[in-house]
């Protein structure tokens, strides 16, 4: 226990000084509110983020909250080393899942940044330049405004954008966008709000691995659970910017009040660290992070429906994957999406996975979504494949049980 107790103490030490180190890059540049969305004020080569068949950047560009005030986030960029057709590269970019909310949490940040996102070789075989964004306020100045689905899309159209100024990188005009769980939420938003956020280029497709879609139905089902430790703790710490009059003080219980900090900027790609971990054990002998359904609250109710993303429209292919033992995003939620965004008439691709949960979703999803993407910017848009009943639907009177549980 000593030595892996040491271990675990020299880690941290030395990503703290790796952090002290990046601190520069991630800096407030100027001329920050002039500079146009998508200006890249610093790119530099990543050598820890090795993707075969391509160049790897870390780049730092502008982007904006959904006030308008201008913001700056991190990013990656996998460049193919293959020069560029006609009209220039197809775009794809990714919006990752929940990472934490402490400063070297962002993917672009931490020493290992790619992580399980091994299948960002199989996008440049198939000729994506890829774009990752780390969303604004997670590696640089806050707030982070976790699962605000306006200001998740401005941080995904604007690193689009921002390809324009990384060499080599030659993009089109087309793109797609593919998001996990935290990212699927995303990308669904930026499937609803591309065409008015950037309308000068052409969103082809869209794609979600176990997104967090349903929030009501997800916190109906989690608010007393382990997830809802991890999950609420970045919520209740991101939600006031967005709304100023949205008060948590009268859902969290005690114990939950004392460790949100801690809880919420843990870096969950660290595997689980001790805050997160505690907040497991507390649920588990009865000491839930909320002291009830967060949906009692009216306030709190109609900010998650607000964040909840709406069908997206027939003429924009949509593929959503889910896994079937999802115990963070549960398989009934996106079940029941599946039924609601099929009758309002979305271009549904509906896949199951039977027996994956949600730490596989991504990695087991990515390589058909990539495939399934790149048929989006050469061939006709797919027939919805959604009739088929979904192995995870919840009953209308068991979903109303819930929402008000």
């Amino acid at each position: 226990m000593i030595a892996v107790g040491l271990e675990v103490g020299s880690h941290r030490i030395a990503d703290e000084r790796r952090q002290d180190a990046l601190d520069a890059f991630y800096a407030m540049p100027p001329g920050l509110d002039e500079a146009p969305p998508g200006t890249v004020f610093q790119i530099e080569s990543l050598g820890s983020a090795p993707v075969a068949g391509a160049s790897s950047f870390r780049i730092l560009y502008r982007t904006e909250r959904p006030d308008g005030s201008a913001a700056v986030s991190g990013a990656m960029v996998f460049v193919p080393f293959a020069d560029a057709p006609p009209g220039g590269r197809p775009v794809l970019a990714y919006a990752h899942g929940a990472t934490g909310m402490g400063r070297g949490c962002a993917p672009s940040r931490r020493g290992d940044p790619i992580g399980d996102d091994v299948w960002f070789a199989q996008a440049i075989a198939a000729g994506f330049v890829v774009v990752a964004t780390d969303y604004a306020g997670l590696g640089t100045a806050g707030p982070n405004l976790y699962l605000i689905g306006e200001s998740e899309s401005l941080d995904i159209v604007n690193s689009v954008r921002a390809l324009d100024h990384v060499p080599g990188a030659d993009p089109g005009r087309k793109w797609a966008v593919y998001g996990y769980s935290q990212g699927g939420h995303s990308a669904l938003w930026t499937g609803e709000l591309a065409a008015t956020q950037m309308p000068e280029r052409m969103l082809v497709g869209v794609a979600a691995a176990a997104p967090a879609a349903d929030l009501s139905l997800i916190m109906a089902n989690q608010w007393s659970s382990g997830v809802g430790w991890v999950v609420g703790a970045k919520v209740a710490s991101a939600w006031p910017a967005a709304y100023p009059g949205l008060d948590f003080s009268q859902v969290i219980s005690s114990e939950g009040h004392r460790w949100t900090a801690d809880v919420a900027d843990a870096c969950l790609r660290d595997g689980l660290p001790v805050p997160p971990l505690l907040g497991l054990i507390a649920s588990s002998v009865g000491v839930p992070y909320f002291d009830h359904n967060p949906l009692e609250d009216p306030q709190l109710a109609a900010a998650v429906e607000a964040q909840t993303p709406k069908p997206l429209p027939a003429n924009l292919p949509l593929m959503i994957v889910q896994g079937t033992a999802d115990s963070v995003i549960p398989p009934s939620s996106n079940a029941n999406l599946q039924q609601t965004w099929c009758a309002a008439g979305s271009n549904l691709t509906m896949l199951w996975l039977g027996g994956v949960g949600h730490a596989n979703a991504g990695k087991t999803a990515a390589p058909i979504v990539v495939s399934w993407l790149r048929e989006r910017f050469d061939q006709p848009a797919p027939r919805p494949a959604c009739a088929d009943v979904p192995p995870a639907l919840v009953s209308a009177s068991l979903l109303g049980d819930l929402l008000n549980s």
